[in-house]
């Protein structure tokens, strides 16, 4: 019960996934389209029994281990006033779940729909996160890790500031895009750039701020 109620918004965005299967699964086509080509043709297929509940397994696996990291972190990397924005992290990773396994299982090989639902769960996973991202402690699994940010707290803090002021911006960017147009491109360099910036941004503050001091 306590695990449910420390992770409840991560739980109802996995009954949301599991809901839909369960709701849609009779009107399944047998073999699904599971990948696509550059031009966005479908070149593989799974059966939809496999299909219809792989990403709800995959996302209670990632709940699971998750709060095992958590609990089980090193005492340096413990994160004692940032679990909270962990789990919030792994909320906004639930609902890209959620969006990209709706997609798929209505796309019905139409990757212009798969990518517009995609879109959409990035463009949530970046506001949701991003709002929380630079609350976030130095720990051994999540954020930008970088050997500055590792060795340090305070590179470690203004990189994920800055990356989570990146992900709200591009989420809102995205949001707000894929009303009108949606592109498989676009969404995955907007994406990747919330990570690159603050990477070489920490790699910048340690010349600047840290490169003859001591780690702390």
């Amino acid at each position: 019960m306590n695990f449910v109620k420390a992770n409840l918004l991560s739980c109802l965005a996995l009954l949301a996934m599991t809901g839909m299967s369960i709701y849609l699964y009779t009107d399944l086509p047998d073999l699904i389209p599971s990948d696509f080509d550059i031009h966005g043709n479908a070149r593989g297929t799974q059966p939809k029994l496999f299909f219809a509940f792989l990403m709800p397994a995959i996302y209670l696996g990632l709940i699971v281990i998750v709060n095992l990291l958590i609990s089980y972190s090193p005492q340096k990397f413990s994160m004692p006033n940032s679990k909270r924005a962990m789990q919030l992290i792994l909320f906004g990773v639930g609902a890209l779940f959620l969006f990209v396994h709706t997609s798929l299982l209505l796309a019905d090989g139409d990757f212009n729909f798969f990518t517009k639902y995609f879109s959409i769960g990035m463009a949530l996973f970046l506001v949701i996160s991003g709002n929380v991202f630079g609350k976030s402690e130095r720990n051994f699994f999540l954020g930008i890790r970088t050997p500055w940010t590792i060795a340090s707290h305070a590179n470690w803090s203004v990189t994920h500031r800055l990356a989570g002021r990146l992900m709200v911006i591009t989420g809102l960017i995205l949001l707000l895009s894929s009303a009108f147009y949606s592109s498989m491109v676009i969404t995955t360099v907007l994406s990747v750039a919330t990570v690159l910036i603050p990477t070489f941004y920490s790699f910048i503050y340690f010349l600047r701020n840290e490169r003859n001091e001591e780690p702390n």
